[in-house]
């Protein structure tokens, strides 16, 4: 994960834990390389992948290479692939919760294989 991508991950991690999920940072490495940032569990919803976003200047939002390799492959097997994709979300409580109702809603990494798709991300 980029340094800048904590501007989205640490707010979103501190109320995914007030929330009673529990968080799990995957480890950057050459055996992990593309997997999305953490997977995320709770005693009522189904454990799900989380990958945070830095949105360009544009609104874009950008995959690594290994990322365009894996995910289409979490994807293909039905493994639930969330992205929340923003600018900054210190401070931001709307912004903070519309991504966090993100989350309670069908998977949207389905968006990472288009780039329409990562335009609505």
């Amino acid at each position: 994960m980029q340094p800048e991508t904590l501007k989205i991950s640490s707010p979103m991690i501190l109320l995914l834990r007030s929330r009673n999920w529990k968080t799990y940072k995957t480890h950057g490495s050459q055996y992990q390389a593309g997997f999305p940032d953490h997977y995320i569990i709770h005693p009522i919803y189904a454990p799900r992948w989380v990958e945070f976003k830095i949105k360009d200047i544009s609104g874009n939002v950008h995959l690594t290479p290994a990322q365009k390799i894996v995910f289409p492959e979490f994807l293909a097997n039905n493994v639930p692939l969330y992205i929340i994709a923003d600018y900054d979300l210190r401070g931001n409580r709307s912004r903070l919760e519309f991504h966090y109702s993100k989350l309670l809603q069908e998977p949207n990494g389905f968006y990472a294989l288009t780039k329409k798709g990562m335009q609505l991300l």
